[in-house]
């Protein structure tokens, strides 16, 4: 589904990207100076149980997961 927006993105033009749409992942990683980077990672799916909380703890946990 990405492919295209892949195939038009030149990754060379952001040096400081360390990470992103390159490999097929969730999350980017931007450097802003030699001590510190920005991760961002986005994701969505469905509520798997009805619980907000134990959704939130679901959803924490897979945003760790991809970073």
């Amino acid at each position: 589904m990405l492919q295209p927006l892949r195939e038009t993105f030149d990754a060379t033009k952001y040096p400081n990207l360390l990470i992103g749409l390159e490999k097929a992942d969730d999350a980017a990683v931007y450097q802003i100076n030699d001590h510190q980077a920005i991760i961002s990672t986005t994701d969505f799916f469905p509520p798997v149980v009805d619980d907000p909380y134990d959704f939130g703890a679901i959803a924490a946990a897979n945003a760790m997961s991809d970073i």
